[in-house]
């Protein structure tokens, strides 16, 4: 129909007089909005970084985190790996399995889904502030170790008062509850609103009043950045420089000794100790590889928004898949270089795996037995007759599973000693 013709039987209807000023800009407006709906879509590129990220390798790396976070803290918490370094490095599998079993399910739950109910959009601004909280203590816990294996390196004597246990769970807890305090003004940053149109209801994540204020974006965010990002990587460069000038000095004085008659088993604890810090070094180095790519992120971020500057919004969105990933990854490689530089770890994990290998046959032979009438075959035996009642079937099918048994038990073995 046209326009015309839809002007002419409104007026008949209602015997009024159209201003067509006011329809012209009702036209404008709508097609404003279109426009800008259109604008706010994500482009190919951010959908495609998010199906690939998200989707694909966010799960990889953090399943493969996890079951290796778990294998760190069950071979740190043996008591023969008691020392003041591993209860930082205990903590930090802890934070570092929380933030990533937080970003597992955020990486499914989107606040865009209108589909998702009230308490799974709850859940997620929940986890994003939980994830923050466990990430900004694991920076913390880097610091720490960092200082206290400096402290042990550099100044010995006093590292041995410094340097204990319970002062290391103590630093622990504060390192915690400072984390807490500075991470939680972002549980008020997001709120849960119902919106009804349409003649349909759902839920949505908007910003509250309180974190659209100028002085929380500018003072707090800034304070986030200095806290959590700039004043981390500055000292892990400085300390971790030092480390490394340390490690240096201590090769060129083993060189040295090692022309004289100071050898063999006099040099083996310095030794293990030259792989503890080297096996340090590395976390860090991963870390500020890892951390760098998002707090210049972060950096650039905040002061686009504090001066009002326009920003590509896609980029920045891209950008941040990217970089959370990498904090994942980050999040998720300390089991290898735990095992690729300490022997007792490797040991610790071996004697672990190996007690699991033994009771997890004693246990199948144990039950093998109740099952079948407590009869002991040989694994190349089959009785063709039996006074229990079981037949010749069912014996070969226990001398099939034994064997199965031994030839796992075998694998797991080997497997356990490539470590």
């Amino acid at each position: 129909m046209d326009i015309t013709n839809v002007e002419q039987t409104f007026l008949n209807q209602t015997s009024g007089v159209i201003d067509h000023s006011e329809m012209n800009v009702t036209y404008s407006t709508m097609l404003n909005e279109t426009l800008t709906s259109l604008a706010k879509q994500p482009s190919f590129s951010l959908y495609l970084t998010r199906l690939v990220v998200q989707n694909y390798l966010v799960p990889v790396v953090v399943l493969g985190g996890m079951v290796g976070n778990v294998f760190n803290i069950m071979v740190l918490l043996n008591p023969k790996m008691r020392t003041s370094t591993n209860i930082y490095l205990l903590s930090l599998a802890v934070c570092d399995s929380m933030y990533l079993l937080f970003c597992l399910t955020l990486a499914f739950l989107h606040c865009s889904n209108k589909q998702l109910p009230e308490a799974a959009l709850r859940y997620i601004l929940n986890a994003r502030v939980s994830s923050d909280l466990f990430g900004n203590t694991s920076v913390w816990l880097t610091v720490c170790f960092t200082l206290e294996r400096f402290i042990a390196v550099r100044l010995p004597l006093r590292g041995k008062r410094w340097c204990t246990v319970k002062k290391a769970k103590v630093a622990v807890l504060v390192t915690f509850i400072f984390s807490l305090v500075n991470t939680f003004p972002e549980f008020f940053e997001t709120e849960v609103v119902t919106v009804t149109g349409n003649f349909t209801t759902y839920f949505r994540c908007e910003s509250t009043s309180f974190a659209e204020t100028y002085s929380y974006q500018f003072g707090y965010y800034w304070w986030f950045v200095a806290l959590f990002t700039f004043t981390p990587l500055v000292l892990l460069s400085v300390f971790n420089s030092l480390l490394i000038k340390s490690v240096w000095e201590a090769n060129k004085k083993r060189q040295m000794l090692s022309q004289t008659r100071v050898t063999g088993d006099a040099q083996k604890p310095n030794r293990e100790q030259q792989r503890v810090t080297l096996m340090l070094i590395s976390v860090v180095v991963i870390f500020l590889i890892c951390q760098t790519p998002q707090a210049v992120l972060l950096i650039y971020r905040s002061y686009v928004i504090a001066n009002d500057m326009p920003y590509p919004a896609d980029l920045i969105k891209i950008a941040g898949n990217i970089c959370n990933l990498l904090v994942q990854i980050n999040a998720s490689v300390n089991f290898v270089l735990y095992s690729y530089f300490s022997r007792q770890f490797r040991r610790t994990f071996k004697t672990l795996m190996c007690g699991w290998r033994n009771g997890w046959n004693r246990n199948s032979i144990r039950t093998l037995s109740i099952t079948f009438g407590g009869k002991k075959t040989h694994k190349y035996a089959t009785p063709l007759t039996s006074s229990s009642g079981k037949s010749d079937h069912e014996y070969e099918a226990v001398a099939q599973t034994k064997e199965s048994f031994r030839m796992w038990n075998s694998f797991m073995y080997c497997m356990t000693c490539t470590w």
